[in-house]
């Protein structure tokens, strides 16, 4: 009995890895095909002698092409960076940064390319401190900023709030999005873990960007929670510990390219 029970504890385990593996390869397919398409389509668009006198055709296009570029490198990035974790090669590189700093870096770099977002940041005026990786901390806020607009039936409404005490600091991440049940918010951190759209199929992306705030919040030894409900959203919070105030501007922050 105990190994008959094994063996479908194995074949089972193996029919949902071949699952997730199947839905992967096809969503990975269908994200690079979509900007690539897009970019041939434009690129002949932009090579058609009838668009050549048209300036304001050939901007649109170029900026067309830009944006699907973008999208795909941002997608592969996303693989590569799943990949390096999987071999043990992903190093920290901490120090103390400004949390504010890093903050209003991350919606900078978001607004750039979720113009249709509306940001609304609730920072102190102090420079708080904390020790972390700040490329990945930046990343991490920029993908709860990604997910964030995933999930919306209207326009994304997105508050980043910084809240903190003598001791810690949280951030958190609120949307206006459709919500989490709670029958899915025990797995939203697993990798490929995609929640259920029902028949909407117009949710882009791999399951890995929580997976991966989920992986960079462990290694830096933070707490990650989640709060949401059906119809009223989702809040992320991250709690990490608080250091002694930081003499810096936002100026002087180095620049970080969220994956």
């Amino acid at each position: 009995m105990v190994f008959f029970a094994y063996t479908l504890w194995v074949i089972l385990k193996q029919k949902r890895l071949s699952e997730i593996q199947r839905d992967f390869i096809n969503n990975m397919t269908h994200e690079f095909k979509t900007p690539i398409s897009t970019i041939a389509v434009s690129a002949d668009l932009v090579c058609n002698p009838k668009i050549a006198a048209q300036p304001e055709k050939i901007r649109q296009y170029a900026q067309i092409i830009k944006t699907q570029n973008i999208r795909l490198k941002d997608q592969i990035e996303k693989v590569l960076q799943m990949a390096v974790m999987d071999k043990g090669r992903m190093r920290l590189n901490q120090e103390v940064v400004a949390l504010p700093a890093i903050v209003r870096d991350a919606v900078a770099h978001f607004r750039l390319k979720n113009s249709e977002a509306q940001i609304t940041c609730d920072l102190p005026e102090e420079e708080v401190g904390v020790w972390a990786d700040k490329v990945h901390l930046t990343n991490i806020i920029y993908n709860l900023m990604d997910n964030a607009t995933k999930y919306v039936a209207t326009q994304p409404e997105i508050v980043v709030r910084l809240r903190q005490s003598a001791k810690k600091l949280i951030i958190s991440v609120q949307d206006n999005g459709i919500g989490i049940d709670k029958a899915h918010q025990g797995r939203i951190f697993e990798r490929f873990y995609r929640v259920p759209t029902g028949n909407r199929h117009d949710v882009k992306g791999f399951g890995l960007g929580l997976n991966y705030v989920w992986i960079i919040v462990r290694a830096h030894g933070w707490k990650i929670s989640l709060n949401s409900a059906l119809g009223k959203g989702s809040t992320f919070s991250i709690e990490m510990p608080r250091l002694a105030q930081v003499q810096t501007s936002p100026r002087a922050v180095a620049e970080t390219s969220p994956a």
